[in-house]
């Protein structure tokens, strides 16, 4: 009897086990099927995405640069509960286009992801061409409040007027080292604001070196 007291202990265990894994298997990941085709624009720095002609035939890159992209669209997929639509809403739906542009040694990669509204939302990450190396960590950089997707390219917001903004998305600025300044608009439905963060490259992975945020009124 003590043995079976034991073993019904462990009932609800069991129970939860096999629960969980019928749940993970009724959300699907993104299969090779759903995954879309892999499309690379070479462009330069500065940066604007509205500048940037997407119907230019695209690129060949390494198998490491694609399994990277691919996971990062899966991983949005994701992240976007995709696989809790999985029917109507596939990873290949997640994605826009991918940008690479020389960074000093490296190549720098944005990938350009988008919600069912079309909304933008990128990730980058570097690669070294010399040791095919890529960035373990990737940087978000949202701009779903700065560009929408439209006829296959970049529209910029109607946040740039009001904020009487017109520079470039991506800079250089040259310091010590080559930096990457990054400009990001935010609207959060009470007022509107300028990010601007700085990185660097050690290795193959960006560093912030600074941060600032200011309003339409301290510019």
């Amino acid at each position: 009897m003590d043995i079976v007291k034991k073993a019904l202990l462990y009932v609800p265990f069991i129970l939860l086990f096999f629960i969980t894994t019928i749940v993970k298997a009724q959300k699907p990941l993104a299969n090779k099927a759903d995954m879309p085709a892999i499309n690379i624009v070479d462009t330069k720095l500065p940066l604007t995405f509205s500048w940037v002609n997407f119907d230019e035939p695209g690129d060949d890159a390494p198998a490491v640069v694609l399994g990277k992209i691919q996971k990062i669209i899966t991983d949005f997929y994701l992240e976007s509960d995709g696989g809790d639509s999985a029917e109507i809403f596939k990873a290949r739906d997640c994605y826009f286009n991918t940008l690479r542009m020389p960074y000093g040694n490296l190549q720098l990669f944005v990938v350009i992801l988008k919600t069912p509204l079309s909304y933008t939302h990128c990730k980058l990450f570097l690669y070294d061409t010399a040791t095919n190396a890529v960035s373990k960590k990737v940087v978000d950089y949202n701009t779903w409040a700065m560009y929408g997707i439209d006829d296959n390219s970049m529209k910029r917001s109607e946040l740039f007027k009001a904020m009487q903004l017109n520079s470039d998305d991506i800079t250089l600025v040259k310091k010590k080292q080559s930096n990457l300044l990054i400009k990001r608009l935010k609207h959060n439905g009470t007022f509107n604001e300028l990010e601007e963060i700085t990185y660097n490259a050690k290795g193959v992975e960006l560093d912030t070196v600074s941060f600032k945020s200011k309003k339409p009124d301290e510019r």
